[in-house]
């Protein structure tokens, strides 16, 4: 089955502590050129202004450093006219029915994952490869912008961290390209996998709606 990937512009994170604000940029990009088609300034916005707004921004739900909440709120100021749910689930299949189904809408999902080499991270799902409802997930497949990198254990890759940007590039289309653009992860690495909150075993999705 071909690969199914939405063109999400890619953006290496700039600090250690940047994921998600990183992720934001991507997908707000995104949202003004291929889904409200009008810009909102995503592309003039620094990577570190949207984390200052994220853990600093008047009206912000969450006073806590980094909440999904504050994810949440920070893309419904920009897009009014869309909608942002999170959603929650231990199931593997309805993980990947929830992946499919936004990206089948052209829309991509921030996802919040853990392993052994990261107790919490932020990365981009912008795509997918071999899912067939109701049948074995071992070949399938999701396409994800990761801003630190090839960071999950499953690509057995050093280029990630500090090598994050090896054999970057800034491109024409505003974005950059690096290791961890579009790579392709099982649907067991986009969940937690670590213990932190109750959380482990669980996957844990923003996607947006129209």
């Amino acid at each position: 089955m071909a690969a199914h990937a939405l063109r999400v512009p890619y953006f290496i994170q700039p600090t250690p502590i940047t994921c998600q604000s990183t992720c934001l940029k991507m997908m707000a990009m995104y949202l003004e050129r291929e889904v409200v088609l009008q810009s909102t300034g995503a592309e003039g916005i620094a990577i570190e202004q949207i984390w200052q707004e994220v853990n600093g921004g008047v009206g912000r739900p969450s006073s806590a450093r980094n909440a999904h909440a504050n994810f949440k709120w920070w893309l419904e100021k920009r897009f009014p006219s869309l909608s942002f749910e999170y959603i929650q689930t231990g199931a593997e299949d309805d993980a990947a029915s929830f992946i499919t189904k936004s990206i089948d809408a052209r829309m991509p999902v921030l996802m919040s994952v853990s392993h052994e080499r990261v107790a919490g991270h932020i990365i981009l799902i912008i795509g997918y490869e071999d899912y067939l409802p109701n049948v074995s997930a071992a070949s399938f497949r999701v396409i994800a912008h990761d801003p630190y990198g090839r960071f999950d254990p499953e690509l057995e890759s050093s280029l990630h961290g500090k090598k994050r940007d090896h054999g970057a590039m800034s491109l024409t289309s505003g974005s950059e390209s690096g290791p961890g653009m579009a790579v392709h992860l099982p649907i067991t690495s986009v969940g937690r996998r670590r213990e932190f909150g109750g959380s482990a075993g669980k996957y844990i999705l923003l996607i947006p709606r129209r």
